[in-house]
């Protein structure tokens, strides 16, 4: 059933009606309608809405098979370009039905019908970069030239295939490393150690078949892997040399242009920026491309926390509180996932604890108190919660609730901070632990705290794959503390 489900979900966002697929009443249809409705979810409740209960109930495997074979052949009368599909996949689509429909009249004979398809095929395979389909229209084409005894037809033909195959082996070598690196660095831990130290082997590799071949897919293969490892490892300045690199080259190279998402360029380029630390040219160039995404979109939502945080880490936060009023009053922000609304809240918790605004003076507070649980799996938020609610009580001067809260703090980072991926956390509740220790005196703190500050400062933010969110860089919620504990220390004197 779970088949079928997939199938109809393909096929109605693609085609979105029944009367294409059935001309008439029947089981099958009635099958397809309660599905989509979801009233039948497995055979259990299919057997009763189909069959009434005076009737056997034995031919559901029958009915199952026969829609299945409606609906994978409604797979050739789809729409060629739907919204939210790449142009360049309707194109390649386009291009092996129009194949399909040349091999049926190859096979039938009528090879003078089949060249001026086949001559069109390869047009718009050539012109797309889609090397295997011009590899398979031009061995039709010489097998149609031969059928026709065309000579020089013939010689012509077979010299372009030789020049297409030089390039397909290109895309399939440069294919298979990627695949072997995604088989490896998704396996298992110690699977994916052992392939990053292959990393200045692979990439080298890859990077030579792109500039010789110079084809998208050897590109392509070449630039994922290339952003796959460096955020791995960390290494977000190598990241933004290439996509800054990409950006400049999609100006004049016309095979990539047809076919790259320049936005995922752009995203990674702004997302790298931040990661690098590279805060003000980030910021110029999340302005300069926020147009390319559309606001009703994840996409856009996903860009402007990068944008956001840009602004937050660069200590803009005028400029994040305008941003976050954009994302806040952006209405399709109800269409975003759970999650991700979730991680606005937190964001915009620590932005008013931060800087918080003339007219909302306690808003912070409120969202500090009602802050969003996450799950287990989901480290990052879970500490930047557990901060934010010891930035709380630091805030209204409950020291001993303060205290407790460090202490769990404590506890929770002897049971979670197990390995270096998480030695950034690990010393900022160090330093919170100097301040229960010091008694929340402020020089004493500072004095005490100043070695692991130090080290905080020389410790890297892990690479992407398992990174902590630091909304606001530990580095300047310590220079905050260590600001409102003096302040406090004032005040009660």
């Amino acid at each position: 059933m779970e088949e079928l489900k997939k199938l109809i979900q393909i096929v109605q966002k693609r085609v979105g009606g029944t009367s294409q697929i059935f001309t008439n009443h029947s089981k099958e249809k009635l099958l397809y309608q309660e599905i989509l409705a979801g009233t039948i979810t497995d055979d259990d409740s299919a057997r009763e809405v189909l069959y009434s209960k005076d009737t056997k109930k034995d031919g559901l495997k029958m009915i199952k098979s026969r829609l299945r074979k409606k609906l994978m052949n409604q797979l050739f009368f789809l729409d060629e370009n739907p919204e939210g599909i790449p142009v360049s996949h309707a194109v390649e689509q386009a291009c092996l039905a129009k194949f399909y429909q040349a091999r049926i009249l190859i096979d039938s004979g009528a090879n003078d019908l089949a060249l001026p398809i086949l001559k069109q095929v390869l047009a718009k395979s050539t012109e797309y970069d889609f090397n295997y389909i011009s590899s398979l229209c031009i061995r039709t084409l010489v097998q149609s030239y031969v059928n026709l005894k065309e000579r020089s037809f013939f010689y012509k033909a077979v010299d372009q295939l030789n020049a297409v195959n030089e390039k397909l082996a290109a895309d399939q070598e440069s294919e298979m490393l990627f695949w072997q690196a995604n088989i490896e660095l998704s396996h298992s831990v110690a699977a994916r150690k052992n392939f990053l130290k292959r990393l200045d082997e692979v990439l080298p590799k890859m990077k030579l078949l792109w500039e010789k071949a110079q084809t998208f897919e050897s590109f392509n293969n070449y630039y994922r892997l290339f952003i796959w490892l460096h955020e791995l490892t960390g290494d977000f300045e190598k990241i933004v040399l290439l996509t800054s690199m990409i950006e400049n080259e999609l100006q004049d190279n016309k095979v990539i242009q047809k076919r790259f998402d320049s936005r995922f360029n752009k995203f990674i380029q702004v997302y790298a920026h931040l990661r690098a630390k590279k805060l003000e040219e980030g910021m110029v160039l999340a302005n300069k491309y926020l147009s390319s995404f559309n606001p009703s979109s994840n996409n856009w939502f996903a860009f402007m926390e990068n944008y956001t945080l840009l602004a937050i880490h660069a200590k803009r936060y005028e400029a994040a509180h305008l941003l976050l009023h954009q994302v806040q009053t952006n209405p399709f922000i109800k269409k975003i996932n759970k999650f991700a609304q979730e991680r606005w809240v937190l964001m915009e918790s620590y932005l008013h604890f931060v800087a918080p605004l003339k007219d909302q003076p306690l808003k912070w507070h409120t969202l500090a108190q009602n802050a969003p649980i996450y799950s287990k799996d989901k480290e990052g938020f879970n500490v930047a919660i557990l901060i934010l609610q010891v930035m709380y009580f630091l805030e209204i001067g409950d020291f001993e609730a303060l205290e407790y809260r460090v202490e769990s703090l404590k506890k929770y980072a002897q049971h979670h901070f197990k390995d270096s991926f998480s030695e950034r956390s690990r010393i900022f509740f160090k330093l919170l632990n100097t301040l229960v220790r010091s008694d929340f005196d402020g020089g004493t703190t500072q004095k005490k705290g100043q070695y692991l500050y130090n080290k905080l400062q020389k410790t890297p933010p892990p690479g992407d794959a398992y990174a902590e969110i630091e909304i606001i860089p530990y580095e300047h919620l310590w220079e905050l503390i260590l600001e409102k504990i003096r302040l406090s220390s004032v005040y009660s004197r």
